[in-house]
């Protein structure tokens, strides 16, 4: 579980891949993440990132107190 949210937080940090790949209509969430702090100011991004720390500080809490348990 901690694997695939740490893959996915991390796949979130590859913008200059995703906007490589992603052409025309395909567009993937890094890539709009980062136009969007390119293109304008607005503390969506910001909101965010804050809403994916505080996620997994309370599954890594979850888990750890399942462990004790």
């Amino acid at each position: 579980m901690s694997a695939t949210l740490m893959a996915f937080l991390t796949s979130l940090d590859e913008s200059v891949i995703s906007i490589f790949v992603a052409s025309g209509q395909n567009s993937t969430l890094p890539k709009l993440m980062f136009l969007s702090l390119r293109d304008q100011i607005d503390p969506t991004i910001a909101a965010i990132s804050t809403l994916w720390t505080v996620i997994v500080v309370v599954v890594v809490l979850v888990v750890t107190l399942r462990q004790k348990s």
